[in-house]
């Protein structure tokens, strides 16, 4: 009796598959690079911030932690006692430090007015986009993440903002004094800015950004390409 040849399975073209998968990966990254390099810049000067206070803490926001000693809390309130301003920074890393203290705040009034009764809500970043580098896409100048604090304005405070910040506009920058609260329960127990001073530093201004044409021409092909790829399978299911 003869053993019959067993026929060994097919191997699927994993590898390939895996192959072609990093190579489209690369190519997107790659071709994301190339047009950021390419982007037009504009000039950031008028966007930058200057005579702004001092920051009021010295301290390293990564020794102040939340539940720290007595002792850190301290430290990190004595710089209040001379003026100066606080940053989003500082109050992330100790919001025990700060909470129901009289503090000054410097950022740009971002995103949208939040209407509520009584006043409004507003998103104020003091990041280095908003202040030193101009804002995130005008510049090839990567200084972290947008950081910020939620700020309640109450009625007759807020009306003097002229403008938010949004694609294609720097908002107001804003010089703010109030209280702070680590765990605000009108705002779901977020960290929060009571303000009841308001003076803007900075008026809002617009950002022409010149046609990124490469750009441009690339989200065109791509359209393109998509509309024949979902055209191209329709007819083949139709088949």
């Amino acid at each position: 009796m003869s053993r019959g040849v067993t026929t060994p399975p097919r191997r699927r073209p994993t590898r390939w598959i895996l192959v072609v998968a990093v190579g489209l990966l690369v190519a997107v990254l790659g071709g994301t690079e190339l047009l950021l390099r390419a982007k037009p810049l504009i000039d950031t000067e008028p966007f930058i911030v200057e005579d702004l206070p001092l920051v009021a803490l010295e301290a390293d926001p990564a020794l102040c932690r939340r539940g720290t000693d007595d002792e850190t809390l301290e430290t990190a309130r004595m710089g209040l006692l001379e003026g100066g301003r606080i940053t989003s920074e500082h109050v992330y890393a100790c919001p025990e430090a700060f909470d129901g203290l009289r503090v000054t705040f410097v950022g740009e009034a971002v995103g949208e007015l939040i209407q509520r009764r009584g006043g409004v809500w507003v998103q104020v970043n003091d990041d280095d986009y908003a202040l030193s580098v101009g804002p995130m896409g005008a510049h090839r100048q990567h200084r972290g993440f947008n950081t910020g604090l939620a700020v309640w304005l109450p009625d007759g405070l807020h009306e003097q903002i002229d403008g938010v910040g949004r694609p294609g506009r720097r908002g107001d920058i804003l010089l703010l004094e109030g209280v702070l609260l680590r765990a605000d329960p009108d705002d779901g127990g977020g960290i929060t800015l009571r303000a009841d001073r308001l003076e803007i530093i900075a008026p809002t201004v617009a950002i022409d950004e010149p046609l990124h044409t490469p750009q441009a021409v690339v989200a065109a092909i791509l359209a393109v390409a998509a509309g024949a790829a979902l055209t191209w399978s329709r007819v083949a299911s139709r088949r």
